[in-house]
């Protein structure tokens, strides 16, 4: 772009007009009001999952946005939509959370700007590990061990599994045959390993140890009771802390003819069931051992990872002991942390404190493959922001977040965070971070110039504010006119959004009141389980900003966008705060006062009732005026440009006024009124009229457009009745 473009409401000096090569756009106002509607570039300024901070970037539809800013929270296991951004801040759920903001709008062309409300980075290494199948574990034997070596030093062993059995003797002997035997039908219940009860029922000829054991395994199915020395013994079917066993008289009086009671016995150990040992007791045994650099974690997946600590060269072999061979590890091959092949640092992965303060990585971060001749190494510092985001979470100190939840999953990562984490952003923190990004919509080397409409996620006095400067000042600067969509906060009652919409009169903001109920499916997955800002239906409220901006991306600029356009039919319904009453009085007053409200039409469609802007101002106070306008001045701002600093020789002077009259004679359409956009034109080269701005290069080009009215209204004259005397056409 060889030229600057400005626009001014009013034909500016001739000094100003000599300061600096510029194309200078007049939006002078017409005599009669004109309304516009705008074209379909939305930019979406907000938070999300993933992807480039402060940086317009254009997406392609629902997978590239995917791709570049994530979804809806993250995906742990099995479960989706986990730890979404922007929960819950100023009192509103999903207030500032960019996925639930452009959910079901598609308009021409979308550009997101992601806001950073990090709380600072948090330093990922490579290291040397290994990781086991899925646990839980069987095959497992008492004794069992892994032994570790790392750096080709002395090889550790971890602690040794224990496991015994629960076991219940009679107490003291008995003496068999029974001294009192049982009698026919009496009962005793016993229950092992917390399964469910069993009742034993005995009979009288059930007087010697082998006939009562013969009776109590036939009633399970499986071997629990055992000679123990001539004497009764049940035991457990599990072996390890978690076993029991647990006698209960049915008929009372029956243990005590074998001598045993009702209170519980256990097993004991260091696993709880020597056949399903779990990863977490494996990751005990590890590092409850002491051993030297070596560490231990179970993976989201539910694996054992073991790694070498603290080094980003170190190595760790794991010997080819039968526990490793049943936990499915690699043996007796040497591993190093800089070898492997490319893998991920994935956006949400969760990293803790000793004290269970839980944060998620904000970008993906790419880890390269290495290989012996061209291993990978280095750290990898990334952003982090709280995994419950509602503005509650506390800070870290320094060199104390060192758990890592969530491993690659082909190279093995260890965390630390050498300067401290923030707590939360305080709501002015989290403000100035959407101002940052607004700014970076403006530079006109970027591809935010062309964003025709803007949206913010998050809805605070200071957010509106940004959005409002950003809209003006982008058009002013040399981006196409732009026009910024806001709402009042949910749950204001009228009176209070008319008197919020005073703050911001321009006409390149468009104000909407009340909001939208619509159903969000990922919100429905979960149901209310999810905690704050989900529901059991996945109903919940948002802005009716969003849908006006969609609706004025998606019709022609010169279109009323609260005709019926058929767009809205993912809203459930309308907010109703107090005092909100659908009345032909109440819609006056919001279009008196610049609020574009939405409605629900005879038909019970959801429509938009006034195209009004914030601006009260005659001849600006309609959207397709503004929109209309800002599409014909930028289309001549463009068709301007290859003319620029160039001689003005007759031809090309000729040139230049050929293609301003080709463009506004399209827009009329003689030729074809079906495509008629426009009413009529004036347009005039008066150069030759400003001598002094022609002889200092300043071309001078007055045009005229008078747009095609809407049907907003209608007046039917009717006379019905019996007396009515009906004149001959």
């Amino acid at each position: 772009m060889s030229n600057f473009i400005s626009r001014r409401r009013f034909v500016p000096s001739d000094a100003y007009l000599l300061q600096l090569e510029r194309i200078v756009l007049v939006d002078g106002v017409p005599v009669s009001p004109v309304t516009g509607v705008g074209t379909g570039t939305l930019l979406l300024v907000g938070e999300f999952e993933d992807g480039v901070f402060d940086t317009p970037t254009e997406v392609f539809g629902a997978e590239s946005e995917q791709s570049l800013f994530g979804g809806f929270g993250y995906t742990y296991g099995n479960t989706r939509y986990q730890n979404p951004c922007a929960r819950r801040h100023l009192g509103e759920n999903w207030n500032g959370n960019g996925f639930i903001k452009g959910k079901y709008l598609e308009p021409n062309r979308k550009i997101i700007t992601r806001v950073d409300t990090s709380v600072g980075e948090v330093q990922f290494s490579l290291v040397a590990g290994l990781v086991s199948n899925v646990g839980p574990f069987t095959g497992l034997a008492t004794s069992d061990i892994l032994t570790i070596d790392v750096d080709s030093q002395v090889p550790q062993n971890s602690t040794a599994i224990t496991a015994t059995k629960a076991q219940k003797d009679s107490s003291p002997a008995v003496t068999y045959p029974l001294t009192t035997p049982f009698v026919d039908g009496e009962r005793i219940g016993i229950t092992i390993d917390n399964l469910a009860e069993v009742i034993v029922t005995m009979q009288a000829a059930d007087d010697t140890l082998a006939e009562i054991i013969a009776r109590i395994n036939a009633a399970f199915g499986s071997t629990v009771a055992v000679d123990n020395s001539g004497q009764l013994r049940i035991e457990s079917i599990q072996q390890g802390s978690g076993a029991s066993v647990t006698l209960r008289d049915v008929d009372t009086g029956a243990l005590a003819k074998i001598n045993m009671n009702a209170t519980p016995a256990t097993g004991s150990g260091n696993v709880a069931n020597l056949v399903s040992v779990t990863a977490t007791e494996v990751v005990a045994l590890i590092t409850g051992a002491g051993l030297s650099d070596v560490s231990a974690s179970v993976t989201s997946d539910g694996r054992v990872l073991v790694y070498r600590d603290g080094s980003t060269t170190g190595t760790i072999l794991i010997s080819a002991t039968s526990m490793a061979t049943a936990m499915g590890f690699t043996t007796n091959t040497t591993i190093t942390a800089d070898e492997g092949v490319a893998d991920t640092i994935a956006a949400g992965t969760r990293v803790r404190n000793s004290g269970g303060d839980e944060w998620v990585v904000m970008v993906t971060t790419a880890i390269p493959a290495g290989t012996a001749t061209a291993p990978s190494t280095g750290t990898y510092n990334i952003k982090v922001r709280p995994a419950t985001d509602d503005g509650t979470a506390s800070g870290a100190s320094a060199n104390t977040v060192n758990v890592v939840v969530d491993q690659p999953t082909n190279r093995y990562i260890e965390c630390d965070n050498p300067q401290a984490l923030t707590a939360a952003l305080t709501d002015s923190q989290i403000d100035a971070k959407y101002q940052t990004a607004f700014d970076a919509t403006l530079p006109t080397n970027r591809i935010s110039r062309i964003a025709n409409h803007s949206l913010c996620a998050r809805r605070s006095d200071s957010t509106v504010q940004a959005g409002q400067r950003n809209a003006t000042s982008a058009s002013d600067e040399g981006c196409y006119g732009r026009k910024f969509h806001t709402r009042a906060p949910f749950g204001y009652t009228p009176t209070a959004a008319i008197t919020d919409v005073a703050s911001y009169r321009i006409d390149r903001v468009f104000y909407t009141y009340p909001g939208f109920n619509v159903t969000i499916p990922e919100i429905a997955e979960l149901g209310a389980a999810g905690g704050t800002g989900f529901t059991e239906t996945g109903e919940i409220l948002i802005g009716s900003d969003g849908p006006l901006a969609y609706i004025n991306c998606y019709l022609n600029p010169e279109e009323n966008p609260c005709q019926d356009t058929k767009l809205l039919d993912f809203v459930n319904s309308i907010e109703e705060p107090s005092g909100f009453f659908q009345t032909e009085s109440q819609y006056i007053a919001f279009k008196e006062a610049g609020i574009c409200a939405p409605k629900v039409d005879i038909d019970g469609n959801i429509v938009f009732q006034s195209e009004v802007t914030a601006e009260l101002t005659p001849g600006r106070k309609t959207q397709k005026r503004r929109k209309m306008a800002d599409y014909i001045q930028d289309s001549i701002a463009i068709a301007l440009l290859p003319f620029s600093k160039k001689l003005r020789t007759v031809k090309r002077s000729a040139g230049i006024d050929s293609a301003i009259e080709s463009f506004l004679a399209d827009l009329v359409s003689e030729d074809n009124p079906d495509f008629q956009r426009i009413q009529g034109y004036s347009f005039e080269n008066v150069t030759s009229e400003n001598p002094t701005l022609a002889q200092n290069g300043v071309s001078v080009r007055k045009i005229q457009v008078e747009m095609i009215p809407s049907e907003d209204s209608f007046l039917v004259l009717t006379e019905i009745g019996e007396t009515v005397e009906i004149s001959e056409v």
